[in-house]
């Protein structure tokens, strides 16, 4: 009994065992990468387009410059270069950085919206900078009207200031006093709409600090386990992905 179990055991390990070497040098090609915290979506882009989660081993003979590209909800993307060889395997390690709210306010408030971009928030970074853009334009205008009603008004005081006959003093009289009332109308206007440009401005700053999504909750959740089976569900840049992991 003994000397057949021996006997099966050798053929399985003869089984294994990889004829010309072949299978030998392709295990040892191909790339290896890790990162902190793990669970980053990584991108290897060159002649060929892959796709993985950290620890990602990829075993394959690639040859060639690959751009890799890591990202990992709520935390700032990475970017770096690895040359491959398909006689070697390379390795290369991915340290991510954590997004903060200070960051995210900070550049709210050098451009609107940008936080929000920067956290993944891009309905409502678009909505900050399409208002913020809509009431700045608004001022322009109002500011331009306000300078042209501004103009109208001055010329009508000098031509109610050089009338001489009674008539024409009273008619100039009113037509200053409209001027002026049309150019009040139009300067408290484009004081209205600093305003709102400002609050608009306050409000995409506070929103980037106060609403800063936390990890592991909406945008920002982790990548899924695939190491367990079973449904998963993961949201990355180009839209959501939902599987079954199955191991065999």
């Amino acid at each position: 009994m003994k000397g057949r179990a021996t006997v099966i055991l050798s053929l399985a390990l003869a089984a294994l065992i990889p004829v010309g070497g072949t299978a030998w040098a392709q295990a040892g090609t191909g790339v290896v990468i890790t990162s902190q915290p793990a669970g980053a979506i990584v991108e290897l882009r060159g002649d060929h387009v892959l796709r993985g989660v950290t620890p990602w081993r990829l075993d394959r003979g690639l040859d060639g410059v690959y751009e890799i590209n890591a990202f990992k909800f709520g935390y700032a993307d990475w970017h770096g270069r690895t040359v491959l060889s398909a006689t070697s395997r390379d390795s290369v390690f991915v340290r991510l950085t954590r997004k903060t709210r200070g960051r995210a306010a900070l550049r709210s408030a050098m451009v609107p919206g940008w936080g929000q971009f920067h956290t993944e928030q891009k309905v409502k970074g678009i909505a900050f900078v399409a208002a913020e853009a809509l009431v700045l334009g608004a001022v322009f205008w109002a500011d331009a009207e306000s300078n042209r009603e501004e103009s109208d008004y001055l010329s009508a005081k000098a031509a109610y200031e050089n009338a001489t006959e009674v008539g024409e003093i009273e008619e100039t009289y009113e037509v200053m006093l409209k001027e002026f009332d049309e150019y009040e109308d139009k300067h408290l206007l484009r004081r209205r709409l600093i305003y709102a440009a400002a609050a608009v401005w306050v409000a995409n700053v506070a929103d980037a600090f106060f609403l800063f999504p936390e990890p592991g909750a909406g945008a920002y959740a982790e990548a899924p386990d695939l190491s367990r089976p079973g449904l998963y569900a993961t949201l990355e840049p180009d839209g959501a992905t939902f599987g079954l992991a199955v191991h065999f």
